[in-house]
Protein backbone atom coordinates (compact mmCIF):
# COMPACT_ATOMS: atom_id res chain seq x y z
CA UNK A 1 0.00 0.00 0.00
CA UNK A 2 1.31 3.86 -0.63
CA UNK A 3 2.56 5.53 2.19
CA UNK A 4 0.02 8.25 3.20
CA UNK A 5 0.11 11.56 0.77
CA UNK A 6 0.14 13.63 3.86
CA UNK A 7 2.64 12.48 5.20
CA UNK A 8 4.87 12.88 1.78
CA UNK A 9 3.70 16.23 1.23
CA UNK A 10 3.41 18.00 4.73
CA UNK A 11 2.75 21.94 3.10
CA UNK A 12 1.18 23.53 0.60
CA UNK A 13 4.57 25.02 -0.26
CA UNK A 14 6.12 21.23 -0.84
CA UNK A 15 2.66 20.30 -2.54
CA UNK A 16 3.75 22.79 -5.89
CA UNK A 17 6.90 22.01 -5.47
CA UNK A 18 6.51 18.03 -5.96
CA UNK A 19 3.83 19.18 -8.57
CA UNK A 20 6.01 21.17 -10.36
CA UNK A 21 9.12 19.18 -10.70
CA UNK A 22 6.26 16.61 -12.21
CA UNK A 23 4.68 18.92 -14.77
CA UNK A 24 8.75 19.95 -15.67
CA UNK A 25 9.41 15.94 -16.73
CA UNK A 26 6.08 15.34 -18.52
CA UNK A 27 7.21 19.09 -20.34
CA UNK A 28 10.59 17.31 -21.04
CA UNK A 29 8.82 13.91 -22.53
CA UNK A 30 6.63 16.05 -24.75
CA UNK A 31 9.47 18.22 -25.77
CA UNK A 32 11.84 15.36 -27.11
CA UNK A 33 8.61 14.26 -29.08
CA UNK A 34 7.74 17.58 -30.79
CA UNK A 35 11.83 18.79 -31.02
CA UNK A 36 12.20 16.94 -34.17
CA UNK A 37 9.67 18.15 -36.36
CA UNK A 38 11.46 21.25 -35.87
CA UNK A 39 14.31 19.88 -36.67
CA UNK A 40 13.18 17.78 -39.50
CA UNK A 41 14.11 20.44 -42.44
CA UNK A 42 17.57 20.64 -41.35
CA UNK A 43 17.82 16.86 -40.88
CA UNK A 44 16.23 16.49 -44.26
CA UNK A 45 19.25 19.12 -45.81
CA UNK A 46 22.09 17.05 -43.82
CA UNK A 47 20.47 13.10 -44.65
CA UNK A 48 18.72 13.94 -47.94
CA UNK A 49 16.20 10.92 -47.18
CA UNK A 50 12.58 11.74 -46.02
CA UNK A 51 12.49 8.16 -44.62
CA UNK A 52 15.16 8.53 -42.62
CA UNK A 53 13.76 11.27 -41.11
CA UNK A 54 10.89 9.57 -40.53
CA UNK A 55 12.03 6.55 -38.64
CA UNK A 56 14.03 9.40 -36.13
CA UNK A 57 9.81 10.24 -35.50
CA UNK A 58 7.99 6.70 -35.55
CA UNK A 59 10.94 4.87 -33.85
CA UNK A 60 11.10 7.17 -30.89
CA UNK A 61 7.02 6.88 -30.36
CA UNK A 62 7.07 2.96 -30.95
CA UNK A 63 10.16 2.58 -28.25
CA UNK A 64 8.32 4.75 -25.71
CA UNK A 65 5.19 2.77 -26.49
CA UNK A 66 6.33 -0.34 -25.92
CA UNK A 67 7.99 -0.15 -22.53
CA UNK A 68 5.39 2.38 -20.75
CA UNK A 69 3.33 -0.58 -19.58
CA UNK A 70 6.22 -2.06 -17.82
CA UNK A 71 8.35 0.77 -17.18
CA UNK A 72 5.13 1.91 -14.78
CA UNK A 73 4.81 -1.20 -13.47
CA UNK A 74 8.73 -1.94 -12.50
CA UNK A 75 7.70 1.77 -11.10
CA UNK A 76 4.88 0.64 -9.24
CA UNK A 77 7.16 -2.11 -7.19
CA UNK A 78 10.30 -0.56 -7.51
CA UNK A 79 10.12 3.08 -6.53
CA UNK A 80 8.34 5.65 -9.40
CA UNK A 81 10.62 7.89 -8.27
CA UNK A 82 13.57 5.68 -8.61
CA UNK A 83 12.62 4.68 -12.09
CA UNK A 84 11.49 8.16 -13.31
CA UNK A 85 15.28 8.84 -12.22
CA UNK A 86 16.80 6.29 -14.29
CA UNK A 87 14.39 6.94 -17.45
CA UNK A 88 15.53 10.86 -17.07
CA UNK A 89 19.04 9.64 -16.90
CA UNK A 90 19.02 7.49 -19.93
CA UNK A 91 17.06 9.87 -21.73
CA UNK A 92 20.22 12.86 -21.20
CA UNK A 93 22.34 10.05 -22.17
CA UNK A 94 20.25 9.12 -25.88
CA UNK A 95 20.19 13.02 -26.25
CA UNK A 96 23.62 13.63 -25.83
CA UNK A 97 24.50 10.36 -28.24
CA UNK A 98 22.54 12.05 -30.84
CA UNK A 99 23.33 15.81 -30.29
CA UNK A 100 27.64 14.93 -31.09
CA UNK A 101 26.70 11.94 -33.92
CA UNK A 102 28.89 12.10 -36.57
CA UNK A 103 26.66 9.75 -38.61
CA UNK A 104 22.97 9.01 -39.09
CA UNK A 105 23.10 5.40 -37.42
CA UNK A 106 24.55 7.12 -34.09
CA UNK A 107 21.98 9.50 -34.19
CA UNK A 108 19.00 6.95 -34.63
CA UNK A 109 20.72 5.02 -31.79
CA UNK A 110 20.74 8.14 -29.86
CA UNK A 111 16.96 8.98 -30.79
CA UNK A 112 16.03 5.22 -30.14
CA UNK A 113 17.09 5.51 -26.23
CA UNK A 114 15.48 8.63 -25.92
CA UNK A 115 12.81 6.65 -26.73
CA UNK A 116 12.52 5.09 -23.14
CA UNK A 117 11.47 8.88 -21.91
CA UNK A 118 7.70 8.08 -23.54
CA UNK A 119 7.17 6.28 -20.21
CA UNK A 120 7.30 9.60 -18.33
CA UNK A 121 3.62 10.24 -18.29
CA UNK A 122 2.91 7.03 -16.30
CA UNK A 123 5.25 7.74 -13.65
CA UNK A 124 3.79 11.36 -13.42
CA UNK A 125 0.15 10.11 -12.58
CA UNK A 126 1.14 7.39 -10.41
CA UNK A 127 3.51 10.00 -8.13
CA UNK A 128 0.66 12.77 -8.21
CA UNK A 129 -1.63 9.84 -6.89
CA UNK A 130 1.50 8.30 -4.51
CA UNK A 131 2.37 12.18 -3.16
CA UNK A 132 -0.86 14.43 -2.86
CA UNK A 133 -4.33 14.47 -1.11
CA UNK A 134 -7.23 12.51 -2.41
CA UNK A 135 -8.74 15.99 -2.83
CA UNK A 136 -5.49 17.27 -5.11
CA UNK A 137 -5.17 14.04 -7.66
CA UNK A 138 -7.82 15.11 -10.27
CA UNK A 139 -6.41 18.15 -10.47
CA UNK A 140 -2.87 17.24 -10.47
CA UNK A 141 -3.45 15.05 -13.20
CA UNK A 142 -4.90 17.53 -15.39
CA UNK A 143 -1.93 19.58 -14.48
CA UNK A 144 0.06 16.65 -15.84
CA UNK A 145 -1.95 16.41 -19.19
CA UNK A 146 -1.40 20.06 -19.53
CA UNK A 147 2.69 19.32 -19.56
CA UNK A 148 1.99 17.67 -22.33
CA UNK A 149 0.69 20.99 -24.27
CA UNK A 150 3.38 22.76 -23.04
CA UNK A 151 6.39 20.84 -23.85
CA UNK A 152 4.86 20.50 -27.77
CA UNK A 153 4.34 23.74 -27.83
CA UNK A 154 7.59 23.97 -26.48
CA UNK A 155 9.05 21.60 -28.82
CA UNK A 156 7.97 23.44 -31.79
CA UNK A 157 8.57 27.11 -30.76
CA UNK A 158 12.36 26.25 -29.22
CA UNK A 159 13.03 23.61 -30.83
CA UNK A 160 12.50 25.94 -34.51
CA UNK A 161 14.17 28.71 -32.92
CA UNK A 162 17.87 26.69 -32.23
CA UNK A 163 17.31 25.47 -35.64
CA UNK A 164 17.38 28.51 -36.95
CA UNK A 165 20.16 29.55 -35.15
CA UNK A 166 22.50 27.02 -34.85
CA UNK A 167 21.39 23.27 -36.18
CA UNK A 168 19.61 20.52 -35.23
CA UNK A 169 22.73 19.04 -32.95
CA UNK A 170 21.24 22.10 -31.11
CA UNK A 171 17.51 20.78 -30.48
CA UNK A 172 19.61 17.47 -28.73
CA UNK A 173 21.80 19.43 -26.34
CA UNK A 174 18.41 21.44 -25.27
CA UNK A 175 16.70 18.24 -24.76
CA UNK A 176 19.73 16.70 -22.55
CA UNK A 177 19.45 20.26 -20.43
CA UNK A 178 16.26 19.46 -19.70
CA UNK A 179 16.73 15.98 -18.90
CA UNK A 180 19.21 16.86 -16.29
CA UNK A 181 17.32 20.04 -15.41
CA UNK A 182 13.87 17.28 -14.53
CA UNK A 183 16.49 14.93 -12.87
CA UNK A 184 17.38 17.58 -10.70
CA UNK A 185 14.26 18.63 -9.02
CA UNK A 186 12.68 15.40 -9.01
CA UNK A 187 16.10 14.23 -6.87
CA UNK A 188 15.52 17.29 -4.37
CA UNK A 189 11.51 17.89 -4.62
CA UNK A 190 10.01 14.34 -4.09
CA UNK A 191 10.69 12.07 -1.41
CA UNK A 192 11.55 8.49 -1.99
CA UNK A 193 8.70 6.30 -3.23
CA UNK A 194 8.24 3.43 -1.18
CA UNK A 195 9.32 -0.12 -2.76
CA UNK A 196 6.40 -2.76 -3.28
CA UNK A 197 6.87 -6.05 -1.23
CA UNK A 198 7.25 -8.96 -4.39
CA UNK A 199 6.71 -12.35 -4.10
CA UNK A 200 6.98 -14.47 -7.25
CA UNK A 201 6.37 -12.28 -10.65
CA UNK A 202 6.13 -13.37 -13.37
CA UNK A 203 8.50 -11.37 -15.27
CA UNK A 204 8.44 -13.55 -18.33
CA UNK A 205 4.82 -11.75 -19.07
CA UNK A 206 6.39 -8.46 -18.87
CA UNK A 207 9.07 -9.31 -21.11
CA UNK A 208 6.62 -10.80 -23.57
CA UNK A 209 4.27 -7.72 -23.72
CA UNK A 210 7.20 -5.05 -24.60
CA UNK A 211 8.42 -6.90 -27.64
CA UNK A 212 5.31 -8.07 -28.74
CA UNK A 213 3.52 -4.37 -28.44
CA UNK A 214 6.97 -2.86 -30.30
CA UNK A 215 6.32 -5.13 -33.16
CA UNK A 216 2.69 -5.05 -33.69
CA UNK A 217 3.24 -0.94 -33.58
CA UNK A 218 6.02 -1.34 -36.13
CA UNK A 219 3.30 -3.15 -38.93
CA UNK A 220 0.68 -0.47 -38.33
CA UNK A 221 3.39 2.06 -38.70
CA UNK A 222 5.74 0.72 -41.62
CA UNK A 223 2.70 -1.05 -43.49
CA UNK A 224 1.71 2.34 -45.05
CA UNK A 225 5.27 3.01 -46.56
CA UNK A 226 6.32 -0.52 -47.86
CA UNK A 227 3.23 -2.28 -48.37
CA UNK A 228 1.00 -4.17 -45.70
CA UNK A 229 1.96 -7.12 -47.74
CA UNK A 230 5.70 -6.66 -47.41
CA UNK A 231 7.53 -9.86 -46.37
CA UNK A 232 9.00 -7.55 -43.68
CA UNK A 233 6.21 -6.29 -42.38
CA UNK A 234 4.33 -9.71 -42.23
CA UNK A 235 6.76 -11.01 -40.52
CA UNK A 236 6.37 -8.78 -37.50
CA UNK A 237 2.64 -8.91 -37.41
CA UNK A 238 2.88 -12.87 -36.83
CA UNK A 239 5.68 -12.17 -34.27
CA UNK A 240 3.45 -9.47 -32.89
CA UNK A 241 0.30 -11.88 -32.51
CA UNK A 242 2.45 -15.25 -31.51
CA UNK A 243 3.98 -12.91 -28.30
CA UNK A 244 0.84 -11.00 -27.41
CA UNK A 245 -1.42 -14.22 -27.08
CA UNK A 246 1.46 -15.89 -25.39
CA UNK A 247 1.61 -12.94 -23.39
CA UNK A 248 -2.41 -12.97 -22.75
CA UNK A 249 -2.42 -16.85 -21.79
CA UNK A 250 0.45 -15.95 -18.75
CA UNK A 251 -1.05 -12.88 -17.75
CA UNK A 252 -4.95 -14.66 -17.11
CA UNK A 253 -3.35 -17.59 -15.55
CA UNK A 254 -0.46 -16.44 -13.49
CA UNK A 255 -1.04 -15.66 -9.85
CA UNK A 256 0.75 -12.23 -10.17
CA UNK A 257 1.75 -11.04 -13.77
CA UNK A 258 3.90 -8.15 -14.23
CA UNK A 259 1.18 -6.80 -16.31
CA UNK A 260 -2.25 -7.77 -15.44
CA UNK A 261 -4.77 -7.87 -18.20
CA UNK A 262 -7.30 -8.96 -15.64
CA UNK A 263 -7.64 -5.09 -14.42
CA UNK A 264 -9.58 -4.81 -17.68
CA UNK A 265 -12.38 -6.24 -15.64
CA UNK A 266 -13.02 -3.20 -14.18
CA UNK A 267 -15.50 -1.42 -15.98
CA UNK A 268 -14.50 2.34 -15.36
CA UNK A 269 -10.98 0.94 -17.10
CA UNK A 270 -12.23 -0.67 -19.65
CA UNK A 271 -14.18 2.05 -20.75
CA UNK A 272 -11.58 4.35 -20.27
CA UNK A 273 -9.43 2.58 -22.62
CA UNK A 274 -11.85 2.71 -25.18
CA UNK A 275 -12.27 5.76 -24.90
CA UNK A 276 -8.89 6.60 -25.22
CA UNK A 277 -8.81 4.41 -28.53
CA UNK A 278 -11.72 5.67 -30.22
CA UNK A 279 -10.34 9.56 -29.50
CA UNK A 280 -6.66 8.92 -30.96
CA UNK A 281 -8.38 7.26 -34.41
CA UNK A 282 -10.33 10.43 -34.24
CA UNK A 283 -9.38 13.99 -32.89
CA UNK A 284 -5.99 13.27 -32.18
CA UNK A 285 -5.31 13.04 -35.85
CA UNK A 286 -5.64 17.33 -35.61
CA UNK A 287 -1.84 17.82 -36.35
CA UNK A 288 -2.68 15.59 -39.74
CA UNK A 289 -5.73 17.30 -41.04
CA UNK A 290 -4.95 21.02 -40.21
CA UNK A 291 -1.24 20.68 -41.09
CA UNK A 292 -2.71 19.63 -44.67
CA UNK A 293 -5.39 22.14 -44.91
CA UNK A 294 -3.17 24.84 -43.89
CA UNK A 295 -0.30 24.68 -46.22
CA UNK A 296 -2.45 22.93 -49.37
CA UNK A 297 -2.22 25.62 -52.15
CA UNK A 298 -5.80 28.01 -52.57
CA UNK A 299 -6.24 26.94 -55.91
CA UNK A 300 -7.78 23.50 -54.26
CA UNK A 301 -10.47 25.72 -52.91
CA UNK A 302 -9.72 24.06 -49.35
CA UNK A 303 -6.16 25.19 -48.49
CA UNK A 304 -5.18 28.42 -47.36
CA UNK A 305 -1.44 28.73 -48.86
CA UNK A 306 0.21 28.87 -45.58
CA UNK A 307 3.91 28.26 -45.14
CA UNK A 308 5.28 26.08 -42.70
CA UNK A 309 6.26 28.89 -40.16
CA UNK A 310 2.45 30.07 -40.15
CA UNK A 311 0.73 26.82 -40.03
CA UNK A 312 3.21 26.38 -37.07
CA UNK A 313 2.04 29.54 -35.35
CA UNK A 314 -1.47 28.69 -36.02
CA UNK A 315 -1.24 25.48 -34.06
CA UNK A 316 0.28 27.73 -30.86
CA UNK A 317 -2.59 29.34 -29.39
CA UNK A 318 -4.22 26.10 -29.24
CA UNK A 319 -1.27 24.96 -27.57
CA UNK A 320 -1.86 27.62 -24.56
CA UNK A 321 -5.09 27.29 -24.03
CA UNK A 322 -5.01 23.47 -23.70
CA UNK A 323 -2.29 24.78 -20.42
CA UNK A 324 -5.88 25.53 -18.89
CA UNK A 325 -8.09 22.69 -19.92
CA UNK A 326 -6.20 20.21 -18.10
CA UNK A 327 -7.06 21.83 -14.66
CA UNK A 328 -10.73 22.61 -15.60
CA UNK A 329 -10.77 18.57 -16.95
CA UNK A 330 -9.32 17.53 -13.17
CA UNK A 331 -11.82 20.23 -11.43
CA UNK A 332 -15.04 18.89 -13.19
CA UNK A 333 -13.77 14.99 -12.42
CA UNK A 334 -12.98 15.79 -9.00
CA UNK A 335 -16.73 17.93 -8.32
CA UNK A 336 -18.73 15.99 -10.69
CA UNK A 337 -16.91 12.39 -11.44
CA UNK A 338 -15.40 11.50 -14.80
CA UNK A 339 -18.57 11.16 -16.50
CA UNK A 340 -19.21 14.79 -16.88
CA UNK A 341 -15.75 15.70 -17.57
CA UNK A 342 -15.72 13.40 -20.41
CA UNK A 343 -18.97 14.38 -21.65
CA UNK A 344 -18.13 17.97 -21.55
CA UNK A 345 -14.82 17.43 -23.08
CA UNK A 346 -16.30 15.52 -25.64
CA UNK A 347 -19.03 18.28 -26.87
CA UNK A 348 -16.82 20.84 -26.80
CA UNK A 349 -14.65 18.57 -29.44
CA UNK A 350 -17.45 17.67 -31.87
CA UNK A 351 -18.33 21.53 -31.42
CA UNK A 352 -14.85 22.27 -32.89
CA UNK A 353 -14.73 19.62 -35.32
CA UNK A 354 -18.65 21.49 -36.46
CA UNK A 355 -16.65 24.84 -36.31
CA UNK A 356 -14.15 23.13 -39.05
CA UNK A 357 -16.53 21.41 -41.45
CA UNK A 358 -18.04 24.92 -41.91
CA UNK A 359 -15.64 27.15 -41.26
CA UNK A 360 -12.19 27.00 -43.08
CA UNK A 361 -12.10 29.32 -44.84
CA UNK A 362 -9.25 31.28 -43.25
CA UNK A 363 -6.37 31.33 -40.75
CA UNK A 364 -8.63 33.05 -38.10
CA UNK A 365 -11.18 30.98 -38.85
CA UNK A 366 -9.32 27.77 -38.38
CA UNK A 367 -7.09 28.93 -35.29
CA UNK A 368 -10.65 29.54 -33.83
CA UNK A 369 -11.45 25.70 -34.40
CA UNK A 370 -8.25 24.28 -33.37
CA UNK A 371 -8.86 26.19 -29.71
CA UNK A 372 -12.19 24.72 -29.44
CA UNK A 373 -10.78 21.40 -30.52
CA UNK A 374 -7.42 21.38 -28.40
CA UNK A 375 -9.48 22.54 -25.60
CA UNK A 376 -11.93 19.83 -25.80
CA UNK A 377 -9.88 17.03 -26.63
CA UNK A 378 -7.04 18.20 -23.58
CA UNK A 379 -10.29 17.92 -21.61
CA UNK A 380 -11.80 14.58 -22.84
CA UNK A 381 -7.82 13.00 -22.80
CA UNK A 382 -6.79 14.22 -18.88
CA UNK A 383 -10.27 12.53 -17.53
CA UNK A 384 -8.90 8.98 -18.75
CA UNK A 385 -5.85 8.95 -16.82
CA UNK A 386 -7.77 10.36 -13.84
CA UNK A 387 -10.17 7.45 -13.32
CA UNK A 388 -7.79 4.83 -13.85
CA UNK A 389 -5.74 6.18 -10.80
CA UNK A 390 -8.73 6.10 -8.65
CA UNK A 391 -10.13 2.92 -9.74
CA UNK A 392 -6.79 0.66 -10.64
CA UNK A 393 -5.18 -0.63 -7.43
CA UNK A 394 -2.67 1.80 -5.88
CA UNK A 395 0.26 -0.49 -6.43
CA UNK A 396 -0.88 -0.64 -10.31
CA UNK A 397 -1.46 2.93 -11.05
CA UNK A 398 1.62 3.77 -13.44
CA UNK A 399 1.26 0.21 -15.07
CA UNK A 400 -2.57 1.11 -15.78
CA UNK A 401 -2.00 4.42 -17.00
CA UNK A 402 1.09 2.63 -19.00
CA UNK A 403 -1.39 0.18 -20.93
CA UNK A 404 -3.12 3.41 -21.97
CA UNK A 405 -0.36 4.67 -23.54
CA UNK A 406 -0.26 1.46 -25.77
CA UNK A 407 -3.55 1.83 -26.75
CA UNK A 408 -3.09 5.50 -27.19
CA UNK A 409 -0.50 4.83 -29.86
CA UNK A 410 -1.65 1.96 -31.39
CA UNK A 411 -4.68 3.53 -32.17
CA UNK A 412 -3.33 6.78 -32.99
CA UNK A 413 -1.36 4.94 -35.87
CA UNK A 414 -4.54 3.28 -37.64
CA UNK A 415 -6.60 6.46 -37.32
CA UNK A 416 -3.42 8.13 -38.98
CA UNK A 417 -4.23 5.54 -41.61
CA UNK A 418 -7.83 5.84 -41.97
CA UNK A 419 -7.78 9.48 -42.50
CA UNK A 420 -4.75 9.76 -44.96
CA UNK A 421 -6.72 7.28 -46.89
CA UNK A 422 -9.70 9.20 -46.47
CA UNK A 423 -7.92 12.98 -48.06
CA UNK A 424 -7.01 10.17 -50.65
CA UNK A 425 -9.91 9.17 -51.82
CA UNK A 426 -10.78 12.65 -53.95
CA UNK A 427 -7.88 14.72 -55.31
CA UNK A 428 -6.60 16.99 -57.65
CA UNK A 429 -3.35 17.34 -59.36
CA UNK A 430 -1.11 20.99 -59.92
CA UNK A 431 -0.65 20.80 -63.84
CA UNK A 432 2.84 22.92 -62.65
CA UNK A 433 4.32 20.64 -60.32
CA UNK A 434 2.62 17.40 -60.78
CA UNK A 435 1.45 17.41 -56.64
CA UNK A 436 -1.52 16.30 -55.25
CA UNK A 437 -4.12 17.52 -52.72
CA UNK A 438 -7.05 16.24 -51.05
CA UNK A 439 -10.27 17.87 -52.75
CA UNK A 440 -12.83 19.65 -50.60
CA UNK A 441 -15.26 16.48 -50.47
CA UNK A 442 -11.97 14.47 -48.89
CA UNK A 443 -11.53 16.83 -46.22
CA UNK A 444 -15.33 17.06 -45.80
CA UNK A 445 -15.12 13.45 -45.84
CA UNK A 446 -12.21 12.85 -43.05
CA UNK A 447 -13.39 15.84 -40.98
CA UNK A 448 -17.25 13.90 -40.78
CA UNK A 449 -15.53 10.54 -40.04
CA UNK A 450 -13.76 12.37 -37.02
CA UNK A 451 -17.31 13.90 -35.76
CA UNK A 452 -18.95 10.59 -35.91
CA UNK A 453 -16.20 8.76 -33.54
CA UNK A 454 -16.18 11.59 -31.54
CA UNK A 455 -20.04 11.75 -30.72
CA UNK A 456 -19.36 7.98 -30.47
CA UNK A 457 -16.92 8.32 -27.81
CA UNK A 458 -18.90 10.72 -25.84
CA UNK A 459 -22.03 8.43 -25.91
CA UNK A 460 -19.47 5.61 -24.38
CA UNK A 461 -18.74 8.34 -21.40
CA UNK A 462 -22.34 7.68 -20.44
CA UNK A 463 -21.43 4.35 -19.76
CA UNK A 464 -19.19 5.81 -16.55
CA UNK A 465 -20.84 6.10 -13.38
CA UNK A 466 -22.19 9.11 -12.25
CA UNK A 467 -20.27 11.11 -9.54
CA UNK A 468 -16.79 10.80 -8.09
CA UNK A 469 -17.28 8.61 -4.91
CA UNK A 470 -17.70 5.45 -7.05
CA UNK A 471 -13.57 6.00 -7.68
CA UNK A 472 -12.52 7.11 -5.00
CA UNK A 473 -12.50 4.44 -2.27
CA UNK A 474 -9.28 3.15 -3.35
CA UNK A 475 -7.14 6.40 -2.98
Amino acid sequence: MAHSAADAVPARASLWAVVGALWMAEITGSFETAMILAASRSLLADFGDPVLIGWLISGYLLIGAAVAAVAGRLGDILGRRQVLLILLAVGAAGSLISAVAPNYEILLAGRLIQGLTGAILPLCIGLVRENLPPEKVSMGIGLMISGASAGTALGLVLGGWIVDNSSWHGVFFASALFCATSFVLIYALLPRSPRLPVGKIDWLSGILFAPGILALLFYISNGPKTGWSDPGNIAALVLALALLAWWLRRSLTSDDPLIDIRLFRDRNISIANIITGLTAMSTLQITLVFSIMLQAPRWTLVGLGATATLAGLAKLPSNIGSLFAGPLSGWITYRGGGRMAMIVGGLLTVAGWTLAFFFHDTIVQVIVALCVISFGTTMFFAVGPTILAYAAPPERTSETTGVMTVVRQAFLGIGAQIVAVLLASDQVTSPETGERYPTPAAFDTAILYIIALCILATLVALALPRGMRRYGSKS
